[in-house]
């Protein structure tokens, strides 16, 4: 979980130093300190005396051994410097290379040409490569995957490869910033969220901005979102418009935060829409204004699949416009399907499609154009 709780384990304070004070070029005690300053002085003054003179009789001492040894052993003398001349290093001048020098845009330019494994390589030569390549990922070569799961319930990430053939990956959920570098080279056709809490939510769905993870499909599962992170959410969704196709939310809340706004741009090209909750708390925001827009998607021949709302404010006319117009224009199978949605009323919706002369089947089928129609209400 990102979420951590730092309890106190109830350890004593570190003592350090706390009963010595720096004095000269030693420590002397506190309780040494305290003492008579004039009997001080004086200690201090013959410990000074003795150590001058025993620094005098030692450096006399050493040179005089050092004059008999040069006349008595000159060999010595001359081999050592022999060895010394041997034994030196000679020190090497490393230049750094020309292209440390080149301007972050050339820099960028010789990076396009470069597959993602070379990238990653980059990134370590030194700071200025490493930050060229992070501000321009989204320019530069990626690697796709299937579905990327981040599941804070349970504290993992999970990378599902393109390859069917090959297992999932699964690895622990590190730290936001951590998990940014990791994912900012990654594409996905599948973003899956479980388990938000209100004070994860907000930098959680910051970091998804600031990605370029491009997925086709979006669910988040059992979230509880802050309400300052709502409008996160909503630029999420509007910054990944021109590829998420389907959409869907699970047990999430505050629920009637999560309204039409939030589906607006992605209303008119959506293929699959869920929208689930048990109906024991507040209704989804949900209303006619989303399923206008996905019945005029309709009309323009937009191959809408699923339709499956619970706890949503959603009337009987529009039901039956969706009906209709799927009927008029239909290019795939649809499944439509409304759960403790009001004021929407399953006999009105018959009446009104009756009018129109469409006539539901008894388990509640229609067909069309080699297509089917489900509706459960």
């Amino acid at each position: 979980m990102i979420s951590v709780t730092v309890a106190a384990q109830g350890k004593p304070k570190r003592l350090f130093g706390n009963n010595f004070r720096a004095y000269g070029s030693g420590r002397l005690s506190i309780c040494e300190l305290e003492k008579d300053p004039n009997s001080l002085k004086a200690n201090e003054s013959n410990i000074s005396t003795t150590r001058f003179k025993l620094y005098l009789f030692v450096n006399k001492f050493f040179e005089l051994l050092t004059t008999i040894i040069h006349y008595c052993l000159p060999y010595f003398f001359n081999q050592k410097k022999t060895w010394y001349h041997q034994n030196r290093k000679e020190m090497v001048a490393v230049m750094e290379p020309v292209v440390q020098d080149f301007a972050c845009p050339l820099l960028l330019n010789v990076f396009k040409h470069l597959e993602i494994e070379d990238l990653l390589t980059c990134k370590l030569v030194c700071w200025k490569w490493n930050t060229t390549i992070c501000e321009n990922s989204s320019e530069l070569a990626t690697t796709k995957t299937d579905q990327i799961r981040v599941l804070f319930d349970e504290g993992e990430v999970v990378l599902y490869p393109i390859d069917e053939k090959k297992c999932p990956t699964r690895h622990p959920l590190p730290p936001l910033q951590v998990l940014r570098n990791r994912l900012r080279h990654l594409t996905t056709q599948s973003l899956f969220v479980r388990g938000l809490i209100p004070v994860e939510s907000g930098p959680v769905l910051r970091l998804l901005l600031s990605l370029n993870l491009k997925p086709q499909q979006m669910y988040f599962i059992w979230s509880k979102f802050s309400v300052d992170s709502i409008f996160l959410f909503e630029d999420l969704v509007k910054q990944n418009a021109a590829t998420v196709t389907d959409f869907g939310l699970e047990e999430c809340s505050p629920s009637h935060l999560l309204t039409d706004r939030l589906l607006f741009p992605i209303s008119k090209r959506i293929t699959s829409l869920r929208l689930w909750n048990n109906g024991k708390g507040s209704h989804y925001g949900v209303t006619d204004e989303t399923l206008i827009r996905i019945n005029e998607a309709i009309l323009q021949g937009s191959p809408v699949e699923t339709i499956d709302l619970g706890t949503c404010f959603v009337s009987s006319e529009i039901v039956s416009s969706l009906v209709k117009s799927w009927e008029q224009n239909s290019r795939s199978d649809l499944t439509i399907m409304l759960s403790h949605c009001y004021p929407v009323n399953k006999p009105d919706v018959i009446r009104q499609l009756q009018e129109s002369n469409i006539i539901l089947k008894k388990n509640q089928q229609l067909h069309s154009k080699n297509h089917m129609l489900t509706l459960v209400c």
